[in-house]
Protein backbone atom coordinates (compact mmCIF):
# COMPACT_ATOMS: atom_id res chain seq x y z
CA UNK A 1 0.00 0.00 0.00
CA UNK A 2 1.32 3.37 -0.86
CA UNK A 3 1.37 6.18 0.98
CA UNK A 4 -2.06 7.49 -1.44
CA UNK A 5 -3.94 4.76 -0.43
CA UNK A 6 -3.22 4.69 3.16
CA UNK A 7 -4.09 8.40 3.27
CA UNK A 8 -7.16 7.60 2.02
CA UNK A 9 -8.13 4.75 3.91
CA UNK A 10 -7.09 6.61 6.89
CA UNK A 11 -9.75 9.62 6.08
CA UNK A 12 -12.56 7.41 5.15
CA UNK A 13 -12.03 5.32 8.81
CA UNK A 14 -12.31 8.60 10.70
CA UNK A 15 -15.48 9.44 8.92
CA UNK A 16 -16.60 6.21 9.83
CA UNK A 17 -15.92 7.13 13.34
CA UNK A 18 -17.22 10.36 12.95
CA UNK A 19 -20.55 9.29 12.31
CA UNK A 20 -20.91 6.23 14.42
CA UNK A 21 -18.39 6.81 17.46
CA UNK A 22 -20.71 9.60 19.14
CA UNK A 23 -24.26 7.59 18.77
CA UNK A 24 -24.52 6.97 22.42
CA UNK A 25 -24.85 10.29 23.15
CA UNK A 26 -26.72 11.94 20.78
CA UNK A 27 -30.13 10.95 19.79
CA UNK A 28 -31.37 9.94 16.22
CA UNK A 29 -33.09 12.75 14.66
CA UNK A 30 -36.44 12.89 14.33
CA UNK A 31 -39.00 14.64 11.58
CA UNK A 32 -40.74 17.32 13.36
CA UNK A 33 -44.12 18.46 13.87
CA UNK A 34 -46.30 21.41 14.47
CA UNK A 35 -48.62 20.74 17.80
CA UNK A 36 -52.09 22.11 16.62
CA UNK A 37 -53.65 23.88 20.20
CA UNK A 38 -57.06 22.30 21.12
CA UNK A 39 -59.99 23.93 22.06
CA UNK A 40 -59.69 23.92 25.71
CA UNK A 41 -62.91 25.16 27.65
CA UNK A 42 -62.26 28.57 29.11
CA UNK A 43 -62.47 28.84 32.49
CA UNK A 44 -66.24 30.47 34.14
CA UNK A 45 -66.84 34.00 34.40
CA UNK A 46 -66.19 36.04 37.45
CA UNK A 47 -67.82 39.16 38.89
CA UNK A 48 -64.49 40.40 38.34
CA UNK A 49 -64.31 39.37 34.32
CA UNK A 50 -67.90 40.64 33.80
CA UNK A 51 -66.70 42.86 31.50
CA UNK A 52 -64.52 40.18 29.67
CA UNK A 53 -65.58 38.98 25.92
CA UNK A 54 -67.60 35.94 26.23
CA UNK A 55 -65.54 33.02 25.29
CA UNK A 56 -66.80 31.03 22.21
CA UNK A 57 -68.72 27.76 23.18
CA UNK A 58 -70.13 28.43 26.89
CA UNK A 59 -73.98 28.83 26.91
CA UNK A 60 -73.79 28.83 30.74
CA UNK A 61 -72.21 32.35 30.52
CA UNK A 62 -75.42 34.87 29.45
CA UNK A 63 -73.97 37.68 26.30
CA UNK A 64 -75.60 41.10 26.87
CA UNK A 65 -77.75 41.37 24.17
CA UNK A 66 -77.47 44.92 22.19
CA UNK A 67 -79.41 47.59 23.30
CA UNK A 68 -82.45 48.20 21.36
CA UNK A 69 -82.83 51.76 19.71
CA UNK A 70 -85.54 53.81 20.33
CA UNK A 71 -87.98 53.75 17.37
CA UNK A 72 -88.07 57.12 15.69
CA UNK A 73 -91.25 58.98 16.11
CA UNK A 74 -93.33 58.57 13.04
CA UNK A 75 -93.82 61.98 11.57
CA UNK A 76 -97.15 62.08 9.41
CA UNK A 77 -97.83 65.34 7.03
CA UNK A 78 -100.18 67.64 8.17
CA UNK A 79 -102.77 67.75 5.36
CA UNK A 80 -102.59 70.89 2.98
CA UNK A 81 -105.08 73.88 4.28
CA UNK A 82 -108.59 73.56 2.54
CA UNK A 83 -108.57 76.44 -0.14
CA UNK A 84 -110.66 79.49 0.84
CA UNK A 85 -111.55 81.59 -1.98
CA UNK A 86 -109.76 84.97 -1.76
CA UNK A 87 -112.79 87.11 -2.77
CA UNK A 88 -115.20 85.40 -0.19
CA UNK A 89 -117.60 87.89 0.95
CA UNK A 90 -120.19 87.41 3.63
CA UNK A 91 -123.90 86.26 2.58
CA UNK A 92 -126.26 88.54 2.33
CA UNK A 93 -128.76 89.07 4.94
CA UNK A 94 -132.29 87.64 5.06
CA UNK A 95 -134.49 90.17 3.04
CA UNK A 96 -137.09 91.56 5.52
CA UNK A 97 -140.56 90.22 5.66
CA UNK A 98 -143.00 91.10 3.21
CA UNK A 99 -145.20 94.28 5.04
CA UNK A 100 -148.59 92.13 4.40
CA UNK A 101 -147.10 88.94 6.37
CA UNK A 102 -148.47 88.83 9.63
CA UNK A 103 -147.29 86.40 12.79
CA UNK A 104 -148.67 82.89 13.19
CA UNK A 105 -152.48 83.13 13.69
CA UNK A 106 -153.04 86.23 11.00
CA UNK A 107 -154.54 85.92 8.34
CA UNK A 108 -157.28 88.03 6.54
CA UNK A 109 -155.01 91.13 6.29
CA UNK A 110 -155.45 91.33 10.30
CA UNK A 111 -152.73 90.41 12.57
CA UNK A 112 -155.13 88.23 14.73
CA UNK A 113 -158.11 86.13 12.72
CA UNK A 114 -160.56 84.58 15.01
CA UNK A 115 -160.42 81.85 12.57
CA UNK A 116 -156.92 80.49 12.74
CA UNK A 117 -155.73 77.75 14.47
CA UNK A 118 -154.01 79.83 16.96
CA UNK A 119 -157.49 81.30 18.21
CA UNK A 120 -159.47 77.96 17.90
CA UNK A 121 -156.50 75.92 19.82
CA UNK A 122 -156.69 78.85 22.37
CA UNK A 123 -160.33 78.41 22.75
CA UNK A 124 -159.69 74.09 23.07
CA UNK A 125 -157.69 74.89 26.67
CA UNK A 126 -160.27 77.17 28.44
CA UNK A 127 -162.11 74.95 31.40
CA UNK A 128 -165.64 73.82 30.98
CA UNK A 129 -168.39 76.79 31.98
CA UNK A 130 -170.91 75.79 34.81
CA UNK A 131 -173.84 74.83 32.05
CA UNK A 132 -171.10 72.27 30.42
CA UNK A 133 -171.94 74.45 26.76
CA UNK A 134 -169.46 74.48 24.21
CA UNK A 135 -167.67 77.75 24.00
CA UNK A 136 -168.47 80.46 21.16
CA UNK A 137 -166.35 82.61 19.30
CA UNK A 138 -167.70 86.05 19.77
CA UNK A 139 -165.73 88.74 18.59
CA UNK A 140 -161.68 89.83 17.91
CA UNK A 141 -159.81 92.80 17.59
CA UNK A 142 -159.39 93.55 13.85
CA UNK A 143 -155.69 95.23 13.58
CA UNK A 144 -154.72 95.33 10.15
CA UNK A 145 -151.40 93.92 9.15
CA UNK A 146 -150.21 97.06 7.14
CA UNK A 147 -149.94 99.15 10.53
CA UNK A 148 -147.55 96.69 11.70
CA UNK A 149 -148.05 93.53 14.52
CA UNK A 150 -145.21 93.35 16.56
CA UNK A 151 -145.84 94.47 20.50
CA UNK A 152 -149.51 94.54 19.93
CA UNK A 153 -152.39 92.90 22.00
CA UNK A 154 -154.56 91.31 20.30
CA UNK A 155 -157.75 89.90 22.32
CA UNK A 156 -160.69 87.44 21.64
CA UNK A 157 -164.11 87.68 23.06
CA UNK A 158 -165.87 84.14 23.56
CA UNK A 159 -169.11 82.98 25.66
CA UNK A 160 -171.49 80.38 25.77
CA UNK A 161 -174.92 79.99 24.09
CA UNK A 162 -177.65 79.92 27.16
CA UNK A 163 -179.86 82.57 28.65
CA UNK A 164 -177.48 84.18 31.08
CA UNK A 165 -173.98 83.78 29.94
CA UNK A 166 -170.51 84.28 30.83
CA UNK A 167 -167.59 86.03 29.30
CA UNK A 168 -164.32 85.19 28.96
CA UNK A 169 -161.53 87.42 27.05
CA UNK A 170 -158.15 85.74 25.71
CA UNK A 171 -155.05 88.21 24.86
CA UNK A 172 -152.42 87.31 22.32
CA UNK A 173 -149.43 88.64 21.09
CA UNK A 174 -146.56 88.09 18.61
CA UNK A 175 -148.31 84.50 17.41
CA UNK A 176 -148.32 83.75 21.18
CA UNK A 177 -151.69 82.96 23.09
CA UNK A 178 -151.29 84.68 26.87
CA UNK A 179 -154.03 83.62 29.07
CA UNK A 180 -157.36 84.87 29.57
CA UNK A 181 -158.27 88.28 31.34
CA UNK A 182 -159.38 86.67 34.58
CA UNK A 183 -159.16 83.34 36.17
CA UNK A 184 -163.21 83.42 36.44
CA UNK A 185 -166.02 84.34 33.62
CA UNK A 186 -168.04 87.23 34.12
CA UNK A 187 -171.41 88.21 32.72
CA UNK A 188 -172.24 91.21 31.72
CA UNK A 189 -168.61 91.85 29.74
CA UNK A 190 -168.33 94.72 27.35
CA UNK A 191 -164.94 95.86 25.34
CA UNK A 192 -164.79 99.37 25.90
CA UNK A 193 -161.48 100.21 23.02
CA UNK A 194 -157.94 99.40 22.59
CA UNK A 195 -155.04 100.82 21.52
CA UNK A 196 -151.52 98.86 20.13
CA UNK A 197 -150.50 97.57 23.58
CA UNK A 198 -154.33 98.36 25.73
CA UNK A 199 -158.04 96.78 26.36
CA UNK A 200 -160.46 98.54 28.02
CA UNK A 201 -163.28 95.96 29.19
CA UNK A 202 -166.12 97.15 31.05
CA UNK A 203 -168.23 95.04 33.63
CA UNK A 204 -171.49 95.18 35.43
CA UNK A 205 -173.27 92.28 37.35
CA UNK A 206 -176.96 91.92 38.82
CA UNK A 207 -177.32 92.30 42.40
CA UNK A 208 -179.75 90.01 44.08
CA UNK A 209 -183.17 91.87 43.49
CA UNK A 210 -182.01 92.52 39.83
CA UNK A 211 -183.92 91.01 36.56
CA UNK A 212 -181.40 89.16 34.31
CA UNK A 213 -181.91 91.55 31.34
CA UNK A 214 -181.21 94.52 33.69
CA UNK A 215 -178.25 94.50 36.31
CA UNK A 216 -177.68 97.38 38.60
CA UNK A 217 -174.13 96.52 39.57
CA UNK A 218 -171.24 99.19 38.33
CA UNK A 219 -170.25 99.68 35.68
CA UNK A 220 -166.52 98.88 36.29
CA UNK A 221 -163.62 99.43 33.73
CA UNK A 222 -160.36 97.96 33.38
CA UNK A 223 -157.52 98.67 31.59
CA UNK A 224 -155.40 95.89 30.49
CA UNK A 225 -151.48 96.86 29.14
CA UNK A 226 -149.55 94.93 27.68
CA UNK A 227 -145.51 94.80 28.71
CA UNK A 228 -143.57 92.07 26.67
CA UNK A 229 -145.27 89.35 27.22
CA UNK A 230 -146.67 89.99 30.50
CA UNK A 231 -150.72 91.34 30.89
CA UNK A 232 -151.41 93.71 33.65
CA UNK A 233 -154.97 95.09 34.96
CA UNK A 234 -155.85 98.39 36.84
CA UNK A 235 -159.04 98.77 37.52
CA UNK A 236 -161.97 97.59 39.37
CA UNK A 237 -163.52 93.84 39.08
CA UNK A 238 -167.11 92.44 39.72
CA UNK A 239 -167.86 90.65 42.84
CA UNK A 240 -166.75 87.01 42.60
CA UNK A 241 -169.77 85.19 40.49
CA UNK A 242 -169.40 82.16 42.82
CA UNK A 243 -170.97 84.14 45.69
Amino acid sequence: MNIKSWAFAALAASVVLGATGCGSSSPEPQATRTPIPSAAPAAPSTPGNASGPAQPGNTDQPTNPPRAQPNAPETSEAPPPASVPVNQQEPAPAPPPASNQGPYGSGHGLCFDLNSELAHNAVGRLAPNAGGYPWTIVEASTDPISAGCSGLLSYLVVNWDGSHPGYHVLYFTDGKYLGTATSKYYAYTTVLGKTRNTVSLQYRWAKPEDALCCPSGGPSNVTFTLSGTTVTAQGQFPPNPDK
